[in-house]
């Protein structure tokens, strides 16, 4: 193919010759997506979300006491982790029926059991919204309802179980107050009967003010004694039991139970608490040796070294108080031992009794402060906004998006198809390409008419009843049947061009082939030839072509007899001449002739007769001589031939006369056979004046009388 610089132009009408392509690459690609995406569609799953805000509550001392020593590690990724922790799937699960609310313990350890909660948690995730305090908690499932009752489920497990976390000192007090209780109603029960059976059986027993006083001082003094001894039992108790194992002291026997809120041994506490809880968390998804775990038992360690410290300077503290309420007892002791000893029994009761009531009045009044703080519980998550039903799947595929990617990647497609397609085509399909690659000008451009068109023109034309078949050869004679059409004006444009190419020789004779079949070389020449008569010459028409005559069936001639009759006979070929009077009674018709100027200047020689093979009448001299002959009576001389690639008659014919004419159907054969067809008359050493382009599709560019051209 021929290498020229392309243009804009030249893009766009290689786009508009392949648009056909182009729609079907486009189509054929939005429909396998369709077809793709209904097929390969994923079941659906939906996903419902629910909303929770966190806010950590400390008190002032345990504000203080963090900014001092510790970071605050409960954080939201904490809090994000504990969400999906065991104790809350496991409440999750209960509440959905997917497991039992009274399971036995070894139904719990089972791995069936285990499998259920862990598998649950898999379906729930948890992640930060933004830089905000607010937790966006998510379900999946394949029902909508599923999926939003899971969500709001898990939301609420989270809440409950961290109520439960945050007030677990508060109900371990509550529970170890409410057993002394109990245990102190006995006692105080037994004492007062112990009381009144003294009473019964001694009567009254009278003592001094004095020895009341002393013998209530030495009552003071064993209660505090046996405070003491008490406080320090319960320290060296939580003391083995922090360095025995990692126990929260709560949960074991020797619980820590402090009367002020603030002290720092109950922050410690529950800081102790929040971190075993948050280690836990970790465990469900780390193993003990992961770096977080480690650093978590870590600061779990640090809390219990300074839990134990604390524990150990109270204990010293107590050794030294029981040191001093020892002492000052012996010294009462000495006076105790001198009174009755009735009157000492009888104080012994009492005291206990007074003792027994006292403490128990106390406890009792604990009782009440801790049954209202665990009423006002301290909550840390609210739930701002619960998950809804799910109304569509978040795996749903976006057929309208599929669509339009799937139009745009087969429009793309296509333009890569259509430019491949005219990378490949082995046709000439521009002016510029048919003149490099043959070396020769094109002297005319017959553009692409619409066949059906013309032929109504043409069956309006003639009578009703007439043929069919007389109607098409009558729509193929172009320049009779619409003289001021484009194709008329491209047949006089030949005409003019021809003229021109042949002012430096002299043309006379000139043959029009082709190197294919059906590239429009006969019609070509039969209205060429009329428009030359037209302009005042006196022209010849010669259908050479012995093969598939169509000459004398487009003017509604008889073949014979003709050009055949001439070779073999001795009758001169000048008898055989057809003339505008033969014209009349054809296809042309008499109005036609007389009313079209210049026809009678028209002269043809039909193909004649039937030869059987005719390269045996293609003899060069009878060729020569003839030509020679017809030059001398006619102003021009267009001879019509076979192709040239499926025979040899048109080079027999082209080195006996003035000049060859290739026709050309753009786009119809590969350049390769064009060539061919140049070669073979070249090596005939015919004189090729150029080549004509037929079935050319005008294209009209927005520049005043500039033409481009593609084929169809």
């Amino acid at each position: 193919m021929a290498q020229y610089e392309l243009n804009v132009i030249d893009y766009w009408l290689i786009l508009k010759k392949r648009k056909y392509l182009i729609l079907l690459s486009t189509v054929m690609v939005v429909l396998f997506t369709f077809l793709f995406s209904e097929l390969l569609k994923p079941s659906p799953i939906y996903e419902a979300a629910a909303r929770v805000k966190f806010e950590r509550s400390t008190t002032m001392a345990q504000q203080v006491l963090e900014s001092l020593s510790y970071s605050n590690v409960n954080d939201l990724g904490t809090q994000i982790e504990f969400i999906r922790s065991f104790p809350v799937m496991e409440r999750v699960a209960v509440d959905l029926g997917r497991v039992t609310h009274n399971a036995s313990e070894e139904e719990k350890r089972s791995a069936t059991y285990l499998n259920i909660v862990y598998d649950l948690g898999q379906e729930i995730t948890a992640q930060r919204e933004g830089d905000t305090n607010i937790i966006r908690i998510s379900a999946t499932s394949d029902q909508p309802d599923q999926a939003e009752r899971m969500a709001n489920s898990a939301a609420t497990a989270y809440r409950v179980e961290n109520i439960a976390t945050r007030n677990r000192l508060v109900t371990e007090s509550r529970r170890f107050v409410e057993e002394q209780v109990d245990n102190l109603e006995k006692r105080l029960n037994d004492s007062e009967e112990a009381l009144r059976a003294f009473k019964e059986n001694e009567g009254q027993v009278f003592l001094s003010d004095e020895a009341r006083a002393a013998l209530d001082t030495f009552t003071k003094l064993e209660e505090q004694y046996n405070e003491v001894l008490r406080k320090r039992a319960e320290g060296e108790r939580q003391i083995d039991v922090l360095k025995r194992s990692d126990a929260v002291i709560g949960n074991q026997t020797g619980r820590i139970f402090t009367e002020e809120q603030n002290a720092l041994l109950t922050i410690l506490n529950q800081r102790l608490l929040d971190l075993i809880q948050e280690r836990d968390t970790l465990l469900i998804n780390y193993t003990p040796d992961h770096p977080q775990v480690t650093e978590q038992q870590k600061k779990i360690d640090n809390v219990k070294s300074e839990m134990v410290r604390e524990l150990k300077s109270k204990v010293a503290t107590l050794i030294d108080r029981e040191r001093a309420l020892q002492e000052q007892r012996s010294h009462y002791r000495q006076r105790y031992l001198g009174y009755p000893r009735a009157a000492i029994h009888m104080s012994r009761l009492e005291r206990e009794v007074k003792v027994n009531t006292d403490l128990l009045a106390t406890l009792k009044a604990k009782h009440q402060e801790l049954l209202i703080k665990g009423a006002e519980r301290i909550e840390e998550v609210a739930i701002i906004a619960p998950a809804m039903t799910p109304t569509q799947p978040i795996n749903a595929s976006n057929i309208t998006l599929n669509l339009m990617i799937g139009s745009l990647m087969g429009c793309f497609l296509g333009i890569v198809l259509a430019f491949g397609r005219e990378s490949f085509d082995t046709s000439i399909g521009t002016i510029e390409g048919v003149e490099e690659f043959l070396k020769v000008p094109v002297l005319g451009i017959i553009p692409q008419f619409d066949h059906k068109a013309l032929k109504d023109m043409a069956q309006e034309a003639l009578p009703p009843d007439t043929p069919s078949s007389v109607a098409e050869d009558l729509s193929k004679l172009i320049c009779l049947l619409d003289p001021k059409s484009v194709l008329s004006e491209s047949l006089r444009s030949l005409r003019t061009n021809i003229q021109f190419a042949s002012m430096d020789r002299r043309v006379k004779s000139i043959i029009f082939t082709s190197a294919g079949l059906g590239e429009g070389k006969s019609t070509c020449v039969i209205n060429l030839a009329i428009t030359m008569a037209q302009e005042g010459m006196k022209v010849l028409l010669v259908d050479a072509d012995l093969r598939k005559p169509i000459v004398h069936q487009r003017l509604g001639l008889d073949r014979k007899p003709g050009l055949v009759d001439a070779l073999l006979g001795t009758t001169s070929w000048r008898s055989y001449i057809r003339s505008a009077t033969d014209l009349m009674l054809g296809t042309v018709g008499v109005d036609r002739v007389m009313n079209t100027p210049g026809l009678d200047n028209l002269h043809i020689l039909t193909s004649g007769s039937e030869a059987g093979n005719p390269n045996e009448f293609l003899n060069i001299n009878k060729i020569k001589t003839l030509t020679s002959e017809m030059q001398e009576d006619y102003d021009i001389v267009l001879i019509d031939t076979p192709p040239i690639l499926p025979v040899t008659d048109a080079v027999a014919f082209s080195s006996r006369v003035d000049g060859t004419i290739l026709v050309y159907q753009v786009g119809r054969i590969g350049r390769n056979a064009l060539k061919r067809a140049k070669f073979l008359l070249d090596h005939a050493q015919a004189n090729v004046l150029g080549v004509v382009l037929t079935n050319v599709k005008s294209e009209v560019t927005p520049e005043y009388g500039l033409y481009r051209y593609e084929h169809r």
